[in-house]
C-alpha cells in the first residue's frame, strides 16, 4: 500500500480528496489544524509556516504528497504578503519529502498562474504562457517551475473557479444561492463573463486520481464547462426550487476581466473522472 501525506487537509479543496484517496488504495495521513472524521484517514498537528515538517516525514516515509496548504482568506490571498511566507514553506517540504525516499508530489496551483490578457486559446490549455497578475499567481507559478528542477515525479494541478462547502458567502455562487432561497435580488455586474465552475467535491476525486495516476507536468483541474454568470441563475433555481431575481449591471464590470476564462481539460479527462453535473453539484450545497 502506498502511504500519502496531505496538507491543507482541513481546507476547502484538500478536505474532498481524503476520501477518494483512500478508494485508490492510499494509506492517507494528513497535516491539518483542524481534525475531520474520516474513516481510513490519520491526522497530524503541524504548522508548516512556523514547524518543519522533517521530524514527520522522518517518521512516515510517505511515496506520495498532495500539497494543498496554502493562504485562501477570501479577499486578502491575491496580494498577500503570506504567499511568499508558502513559497518557502513548501519549498523545504518538499525537500523534507524527497529526502525521506518521497517519490511522487502533487502541487496545487492555480488559474491565476495564467496570462489573463492573452488573446485567443480558448479553452485555455496547459501550454498558455504564464504570466500571473498577482502575488499569489507569482507565488503558485515559481513554486512550479522549481519543482520542475527538483528532480522528483510531480504533477501540478491548476485550479480554476471552485465552489462548495465552506466557501465565503461574498462569492458568487454562495451570493446566488443565499439571494434565491432568501428571495433577495442579487445585485452583480453585467453578467456575460464566461467561467468554468466547478464543485469542490468533484475536484477532490480529480487530484486523488491525479495522485494515483503516472500524469506529470501541469494539468487543469476544472469542469471544462463554460458558463456565463447570467445562465448560472437556471441550474441555481432548478438547485433551489426556489425564482432568483437578479439585477444585471447594478456593479461595473471589473477593468481588464478576461471575457472567457475555460479550461480545456483533455489531460484530465485521460484518467476517466466524472464530469460535472452542474445541478446535481449545487443541489448538494444548497441542501
Amino acid at each position: 500500500m502506498s502511504r500519502v501525506l496531505v496538507t491543507g487537509a482541513s481546507g476547502f479543496v484538500g478536505r474532498h480528496a481524503l476520501a477518494p484517496l483512500v478508494a485508490h488504495g492510499f494509506e492517507v495521513h494528513v497535516i491539518a489544524r483542524t481534525r475531520r472524521n474520516v474513516p481510513g484517514v490519520i491526522w497530524h498537528s503541524l504548522d508548516l509556516l512556523s514547524q518543519s515538517a522533517d521530524p514527520l516525514l522522518a517518521e512516515l516515509r510517505p511515496s506520495h504528497l498532495l500539497h494543498s496548504a496554502w493562504i485562501t482568506e477570501h479577499g486578502r490571498y491575491w496580494g498577500a504578503s503570506e504567499n511568499a511566507d508558502w513559497l518557502r514553506a513548501s519549498q523545504d517540504l518538499i525537500e523534507a519529502f524527497a529526502r525521506h525516499g518521497g517519490r511522487r508530489v502533487v502541487g496545487v496551483g492555480s488559474c491565476a498562474e495564467y496570462d489573463w490578457t492573452q488573446e485567443g486559446d480558448v479553452p485555455w490549455p496547459e501550454t498558455r504562457s504564464c504570466v500571473p497578475a498577482t502575488l499569489y499567481g507569482q507565488a503558485k507559478r515559481d513554486l512550479a517551475a522549481w519543482l520542475d528542477t527538483a528532480g522528483l515525479d510531480y504533477a501540478w494541478a491548476r485550479l480554476f473557479f471552485l465552489f462548495g462547502e465552506g466557501e465565503s458567502p461574498q462569492r458568487i455562487v454562495p451570493y446566488l444561492l443565499q439571494c434565491a432561497l432568501n428571495g433577495e435580488t442579487a445585485r452583480c455586474t453585467s453578467g456575460l463573463q464566461v467561467r468554468d465552475f466547478l464543485s469542490t467535491r468533484l475536484c477532490g476525486e480529480y487530484l486523488a486520481a491525479v495522485v494515483a495516476s503516472d500524469l506529470t507536468g501541469a494539468v487543469n483541474v476544472a469542469s471544462g464547462q463554460g458558463i456565463t454568470l447570467r445562465d448560472l441563475v437556471e441550474p441555481i433555481e432548478a438547485a433551489t426550487g426556489r425564482t432568483l431575481n437578479v439585477d444585471f449591471g447594478a456593479l461595473p464590470d471589473r477593468p481588464g476581466d478576461p471575457v472567457s476564462i475555460v479550461a480545456d481539460v483533455t489531460r484530465l479527462r485521460e484518467l476517466g473522472v466524472p464530469i460535472q453535473d452542474l445541478v446535481a453539484e449545487l443541489v448538494r450545497i444548497a441542501d
